[in-house]
């Protein structure tokens, strides 16, 4: 089955709040190789919101 893929910038946008509040999380867990991963994604995730990088 072919996914449609959602260009809603509304949807990124909740998608880098989300994973701002699950690298709290994740920093009070003391894992940060964990808290590194959650910070990329926030990052790569503000990115596309921006619009620097392409899908």
């Amino acid at each position: 089955m072919k996914q449609r893929r959602e260009d809603n910038p509304e949807t990124l946008v909740y998608i880098e709040q989300m994973l701002g509040e699950l690298g709290k999380l994740a920093k009070k867990t003391d894992n940060p190789l964990l808290a590194y991963m959650i910070q990329m994604a926030s990052e790569e995730a503000k990115d596309l919101i921006e619009g620097k990088r392409n899908h």
